[in-house]
């Protein structure tokens, strides 16, 4: 086809790819080093549609059907309706689709030998994606192919280059290794693959990365399906990644590698609540100064204890430490010195979010800390009335109960899940 004057940079009419990108998502090397000589474009990238330039009213943000609507490069690719006021559709907090390179779609189908392919023949390791400046190590990452990002990385990778929401390689590794199970696909390629995550984590701080970068907005690919895990992780690092993850061995490394314990994520304003706060009952009972536009939120020793049971389907979403939880716990506060009764925005204590999962063991070795059991969210919820089924689809904890009843604390609200 090329002898006879094909075009090896032609395009198909709905995303714009390439034959380069369609032979890369295959893994046909071969056809890949065929057209890179004939002259094929490495840097050309897919067409970038931007969901948030979308009317408030167009279906499409919420069924997710939309194609691009321009073609071309960086922000030429994106067009769109002025976005309308309101909170973002799960949708837009995707922000773009699109903008992906040949080299990306090889990476995030795992082809080394293809990926190989386009580093020797000159294409950029660090290219960006025009959408929300995605990297191929990132979407390695992202999509479980440790081995592929190790090679990248030893191939040149800049581990410090974030995307847009600020997310980096580091905190990615973490996330993927860690995401919450569903019955959604979720990308665990990295179980069969040599490279282990803190190998990879190792690699990646040893080649220069920051262990301390802030999330800038809510990570929509942390759960691979729809949101229900009642976190909103601005403003989080590497190491609260980590610390949700109650992986205590990331965090060690963390630490070593110069990573700050103490940063929390930052409160994103007000967020719907489920289920829906009494508008008769307005009133702040905490005690608790306002919560500030971006200021501290969630601190590592809250995610670690169980931060969203009890006031989100968290509890339904089927997060998993091998190794419990407490043990994360324990480590930020024997070893890191975790203040135990720093609330986040919403007045919910480490306690707090022990009591919402029924842990007793937590409970007690907490308040051995000196966690207090009276203290009461801006809800008005007090670290009894977390065990007693505050929300839908989570029962009360009887035991939880009458362990509380015994430190004088009962529940103030009715169960909501009875």
């Amino acid at each position: 086809l090329l002898d006879a004057g094909a075009d090896a940079n032609g395009t198909e009419t709905s995303r714009g790819e390439t034959a380069l990108m369609f032979a890369a998502a295959e893994g046909r090397t071969d056809a890949v080093a065929v057209l890179l000589d004939r002259g094929a474009d490495w840097s050309a990238t897919t067409r970038v549609f931007d969901w948030t330039r979308l009317p408030k009213t167009d279906p499409r943000l919420a069924s997710g059907d939309a194609h691009p609507v321009k073609s071309g490069k960086g922000s030429e690719a994106i067009e769109g309706a002025p976005p309308a006021p309101g909170p973002p559709s799960y949708i837009e907090r995707v922000g773009t689709q699109g903008g992906l390179s040949a080299l990306m779609f090889a990476a995030r189908q795992g082809h080394l030998d293809t990926v190989n392919a386009f580093l020797e023949r000159g294409a950029d390791v660090n290219q960006r994606d025009p959408g929300d400046s995605t990297t191929a190590l990132m979407i390695a990452v992202i999509n479980g192919r440790f081995d592929v990002a190790m090679y990248l990385i030893d191939h040149g990778a800049n581990p410090n280059l974030a995307q847009t929401n600020g997310a980096t390689p580091l905190y990615a590794i973490f996330d993927t290794r860690w995401a919450p199970t569903s019955e959604y696909p979720n990308p665990r390629y990295y179980a069969a693959q040599p490279t282990d995550y803190l190998q990879l984590a190792k690699a990646v701080l040893d080649h220069g990365a920051d262990p301390n970068p802030r999330l800038r907005r809510k990570v929509w690919y942390t759960n691979h399906n729809n949101d229900q895990s009642g976190i909103d992780e601005t403003g989080g690092t590497p190491f609260w990644r980590a610390a949700y993850a109650d992986d205590v061995d990331a965090m060690k490394l963390l630490v070593a590698y110069g990573a700050d314990p103490s940063i929390p994520t930052t409160y994103p304003g007000k967020v719907e609540e489920y289920p829906p706060p009494d508008p008769s009952n307005t009133e702040d009972v905490s005690g608790l100064p306002a919560p500030v536009l971006g200021g501290p939120n969630i601190t590592p020793l809250l995610a670690a204890s169980g931060e969203g049971y009890g006031w989100s389907f968290t509890a339904n979403h089927h997060r998993f430490a091998p190794t419990g939880m407490l043990p994360a716990v324990k480590y930020l506060v024997e070893v890191l010195n975790a203040d135990v009764n720093v609330p986040d925005a919403a007045g919910n204590t480490a306690l707090h979010n022990a009591a919402s999962r029924g842990d007793n063991e937590m409970i007690l070795y907490l308040v051995s800390k000196g966690a207090s059991v009276k203290a009461v969210n801006r809800k008005g919820q007090t670290v009894a009335d977390m065990a007693n089924g505050p929300m839908q689809r989570i029962q009360p904890f009887p035991e939880t109960l009458a362990l509380l009843a015994k430190m004088g604390v009962k529940a103030r609200h009715p169960c909501v899940s009875c």
